[in-house]
């Protein structure tokens, strides 16, 4: 080791310029680090709960909601003022980037719908197309809303006070606090004085958990200062002051750079994490400062040595003494920090990894860039030393616990100890594991108030799913699945907290009951699967292909049943849990599966994993400190010893929970890892200057004060200045989070600090271990124990151009367009393949005639479904009608009957696709006003680019689209591509169609063979591909008619 220190005195320039150009490198790559606030960061991604969660998200969505709650001051929501405030909300959400357009959900939003019944049949509209103003209208729509249960309590609440929005966003690069900001805009043009508007929801918090994370930036540099103060008092010197601030900030910044390098974000449970550096690091900085003053003074005092000589002796000197004990107890704190890579939680992963490579960091630069300073720097002064000496209150407290310790009251010191161990079992006996987002912040913060208003007026900010498998395609189409679903809702219903619930049986049954006039006696579940999966088909010809995405999956092998929970409390779901999977109908049958996730099932996995890796961590930590103490020290008594002052920090630490009401939770957990972590180095620190005392030859009495007026009083300074880092956090008002860290480490900090103090050399005295009283000289740790920490410690770490033509007549184009398909008659065969976002299919084959009707513009059309077996036999009816609305009847072989649809909107689905009626009848071309954009080259030919606007709001509202562009062939005026723009002018979809043939050459009329419709904001698209298609086929006019759709082939 001298020689060590001697080569880095000799070359102390070369040694300052490479840390200037690596601390230089790694402050670069802080610019790369984030605060990222990931859920999933927080949770143990192989539990159960969190498996399906993940499962539910990606097939389902519903992961990151904020809701928007209006509420009036007078009078109830449902007015033209309130209602208008929701649909500009509404459609200004649709043009907001990140928000998931097809989950979108209010009063006005598309995916809201009326599902009606009528003496026809039934009829399935927009909840509020426009906002009602007379007393009729809105009486109308409040009649839509009771006869449509699911709205109530989710976007209406029970006593139409209050109205909300919900909007489902994607991840956002700007966090979520960039989701939350996206929404204020839009609420607070909105607030006035007649309204009260709220904004709550799971992202809210996480958003405010950001907010306060970054108040760091100021929070750290009052800590610094803190500690700053701590180490003047410590030394009364500049230099005391300066030095170890000095290496603790470039540790800080070494820590932060290397994870910037390696990509791994922070987060706000680790965000504290650079004043823990910053506290460790300038404690092993001050211990070797210390020895350094010690040793300075010592051989002024035994030899006339120049004062620059002195200087450099007393760097070489007091490194070689202290740098084996400082090595020994910052790789015990680091290798415990860097264990903590085996936690199933990647936030506490996260938190090890950083303060690990913060510790190491700054071990590097205390055994390097210290003693190259302090050799560079010149020797203290008289009045420096002189200052340095003077006794305070730190000399007073230690020599008071070594009177203590060495004399008749030792035996006190246990009695106290066993009463204090008492005291801190009974309250540990009364810690509650609990997790709650809400618990974090004062209630009586603004959001907090927010989102207690939502939950004590709708159905609840929080979420649980109770996800339903089927081992089969259509297995949630079984009436038994469906009723047992219902039943299950029904019961959750009933529990405290419970708010609401939602599923696809709720809309099964609303069916049901519209399709026998409005019956309440047919509020239930049908007994027959085929005519189950017939209303879903009826319901898709007036519905949209997503409507019902978040409910159940594409095969219906998979259902969601979405429970609204007016709690985040993870010790309560952990009951109502037990209680769902006690209820009988929740088990359905042997081919059924039922699983839970949802946020607040996520907190019940994360304290199932902090229960048992709060253990495993504290086994771990614990094994880890006594394998490296028993090695360096070469007694397994040893790696006891340096455990006794941390045992009773961690019991100390629990039992002030339990005392005082703080709950176990993520953040908490953390705090037992620093106290051990940093305890290490305080026991070790003494054992060895008590060791180097005893190697002297002095007595017993005197090691002990010598050993704790040095080591112990610099274990104060450290203490101290750890305890008062984290101090400063009780500033971050509002923040649970941090007012905890500042009280639970400033106490584990002085448990920790006088157990090694007072138990610690008590023990040892009472015990008279061997490998401290068989000692024989003042040498610390072997060079080979120092390097098998080394290697133990890197062992641990190795395991972890359009060109513009000539321009005719746009509106001839687009007429030419509009009739070059329609053929005198037709008879066809196709295949319809729905695909979902994630690639799943619904097939379905059909077979189609068609006739044109006299004038020579509207069509006749009958579509009968031949697969899949649950649809076959259901007929649809369309008959165009230019002065009127369409006519559109279906046949449901279920029931035996035809029943009538409302065609007044083209928008509206065509049986269940991407396609609208629109789409499929055609736009009339003299409702749009056409402009030739220019001439583009489309699949290797030739078109004109049209773009066509609405002439009126009635055509822009019943189409659906503020804007078309078509991609018209030159040479056949066929459409080969067009693009949608929705009613909020944001892209909408895509339709494509290829494989033209010639399907009547006399007329020159053309058939895409393939068509493909692509939902741009969903990522739903729809293909029908024609396997045949046959014109002029002397059709019947008796084939479209309701006496032939009853006839089944």
């Amino acid at each position: 080791m001298r020689a060590y220190v001697e080569a880095i005195v000799r070359f102390r320039l070369i040694v300052i310029g490479l840390t200037v150009l690596a601390t230089a490198f790694l402050a670069l790559q802080v610019t790369n680090l984030r605060v990222v606030i990931d859920p999933n960061s927080n949770v143990p991604r192989q539990h159960p709960y969190v498996a399906t969660t993940e499962r539910i998200e990606k097939v389902f969505g519903a992961r990151h909601v904020i809701v928007i709650g209006i509420t009036p001051k007078a009078g109830d929501a449902l007015t033209p003022h309130v209602l208008a405030k929701v649909q500009r909300i509404t459609a200004a959400l649709v043009a907001t980037p990140g928000v998931m357009q097809g989950s979108l959900l209010s009063l006005s939003a598309r995916r809201a719908k009326n599902i009606r019944g009528t003496a026809e049949g039934m009829e399935v509209l927009p909840l509020m197309e426009t906002v009602p103003q007379t007393r009729t209208e809105i009486e109308a729509l409040r009649a839509a809303v009771r006869a449509n249960p699911v709205y109530l309590n989710t976007i209406l609440s029970r006593d139409e006070r209050t109205t909300a929005i919900l909007a489902e966003f994607n991840e956002d690069q700007g966090g979520f606090r960039g989701m939350v900001e996206k929404v204020r805009p839009l609420v607070e043009r909105e607030r006035d004085a007649s309204v009260e508007i709220v904004i709550g929801g799971f992202p809210v918090y996480l958003a405010e958990v950001e907010g306060y994370s970054q108040r760091m930036a100021f929070l750290f540099p009052l800590a610094v200062a803190i500690i700053g103060l701590i180490h003047y008092e410590a030394f009364r010197t500049i230099q005391g002051l300066i030095l170890p601030l000095v290496t603790a900030l470039l540790a800080v910044v070494w820590g932060l750079g290397i994870m910037g390098v390696a990509g791994v974000p922070m987060d706000a449970f680790n965000a504290t994490t650079p004043i823990l550096i910053l506290a460790v690091a300038a404690g092993h900085a001050v211990q070797i400062l210390k020895r350094y003053y010690e040793e300075y003074h010592r051989l002024q005092g035994d030899a006339a040595l120049p004062p620059r000589e002195a200087n450099r002796l007393a760097v070489v000197e007091s490194v070689t003494r202290i740098g084996p004990v400082m090595l020994t107890a910052g790789l015990v704190a680091a290798l415990g920090f860097l264990s903590l890579v085996v936690f199933d939680i990647r936030t506490i992963r996260t938190f090890g990894v950083f303060t690990g490579l913060g510790i190491l960091s700054a071990l590097i630069l205390e055994m390097t860039l210290i003693p190259a300073l302090r050799s560079l720097l010149p020797a203290p002064g008289g009045e420096e030393g002189r200052r340095e000496r003077e006794r305070r209150v730190w000399d007073r407290i230690t020599q008071a616990i070594a009177g203590w310790v060495t004399g008749p009251s030792r035996r006190r010191v246990f009695v106290v100890t066993g009463c204090l161990v008492a005291v801190c079992v009974g309250g540990a006996s009364r810690v509650t594991i609990d997790n709650s987002t809400r618990a974090l912040f004062f209630r009586s913060l603004p959001f907090q108030r927010d989102d207690r208003a939502l939950n004590d007026r709708l159905g609840g900010t929080n979420s649980m799913f109770v996800l339903v498998e089927g081992d089969r395609p259509d297995a949630i189409k079984d009436p038994r699945v469906l009723r047992a679903m219902d039943a299950t809702q029904r019961f959750l219903e009933q529990q405290p907290y419970v708010g609401k619930t939602l599923s696809l049986a709720d809309f099964v049954r609303r069916m049901n009951r519209a399709m026998h006039g409005d019956d309440a006696a047919y509020d239930r579940i049908p007994e027959s699967p085929e005519l189950i999966s017939q209303y879903l088909l009826l319901y898709s010809m007036s519905g949209e292909p997503g409507d019902f995405d978040s409910y159940v999956d594409y095969e219906y092998r998979s259902a969601n049943l979405w429970v609204f929970l007016k709690t985040d409390s993870s010790a309560y779901i952990e009951e109502l849990i037990a209680k769902l999977h006690a209820f009988p109908p929740a088990k359905v049958d042997s081919g059924v599966r039922v699983r839970i996730g949802g946020s607040v099932p996520q907190t019940s996995a994360l304290n199932e994993a902090m229960v048992r890796g709060k253990i495993l961590n504290i086994v771990q930590f614990g094994g880890v400190i006594l394998v490296i103490a028993s090695l360096v020290f070469r007694s397994p008594l040893a790696g006891l010893l340096v455990l006794a002052p941390l045992s009773l920090a961690v019991l100390a630490n629990f039992g002030l929970m339990g005392l005082t009401g703080i709950r176990f939770d993520i953040a908490t957990a953390l705090i037992s890892a620093m106290a051990v972590g940093i305890g290490a180095d305080y026991a070790i620190y003494l054992i060895y200057r008590l060791r180097e005392e005893l190697g002297r030859g002095v007595d017993e009495t005197a090691a002990v004060h010598a050993a704790l007026s040095t080591a112990g009083k610099a274990i104060l300074f450290v203490a101290s200045a750890v305890a008062g880092g984290y101090g400063v956090l009780v500033f971050s008002y509002g923040f649970y989070v941090h007012m905890w860290f500042a009280i639970l480490i400033a106490s584990a900090m002085l448990v920790s600090a006088f157990g090694a103090l007072i138990i610690l050399p008590s023990l040892i005295l009472t015990f008279r271990p061997r490998f401290v009283f068989g000692v024989t000289g003042g040498r610390a740790a072997t060079g080979s124990a120092i390097l098998g920490v080394v290697l133990l410690a890197a062992g641990l770490v190795a395991t972890r151009g359009e060109a513009l033509g000539a321009e005719p007549a746009p509106t001839e184009i687009m007429e030419r367009n509009f009739t070059v398909t329609k053929v005198v008659d037709s008879v066809s065969q196709a295949t319809f393949t729905l695909i979902n976002k994630n690639g799943q299919e619904r097939v379905r084959t059909t077979f189609t005639t068609t006739k044109l009707q006299p004038n020579g513009v509207d069509n006749m059309q009958m579509v009968r479904f031949l697969s899949p077996p649950d649809v076959k036999g259901t007929a649809i009816l369309l008959i165009e009608r230019s002065d009127r609305d369409d006519d559109i009847w279906v046949y449901l072989p279920a029931l035996k009957k035809v029943r009538r649809l409302v065609a007044s909107n083209k928008k509206d689905s065509f049986v269940g696709t991407d396609f609208s009626y629109g789409d499929v009848i055609g736009h009339r071309v003299q409702e749009w006003e056409h402009r030739l954009v220019g001439e583009q080259v489309v699949d290797g030919q030739a078109c004109y680019l049209i773009e066509s606007l609405p002439r009126r709001d009635a055509v822009k509202a019943s189409s659906g689209y503020s804007k078309r562009r078509s991609w018209i062939r030159k040479d056949n005026f066929v459409m080969l591509k067009a693009d949608y723009w929705d009613l909020a002018a944001q892209p909408l979809k895509t339709i494509r169609s290829t494989g033209l043939q010639l399907v009547d050459p006399a007329r020159q009329k053309w058939q895409p063979m393939r068509l493909e419709s692509m939902n741009i904001q969903t990522g739903h698209r729809t293909v029908i591909q024609y396997e045949t298609f046959k014109a002029n086929q002397q059709v019947k006019d008796e084939f479209f008619t309701t006496r032939y759709m009853e006839r089944e082939p």
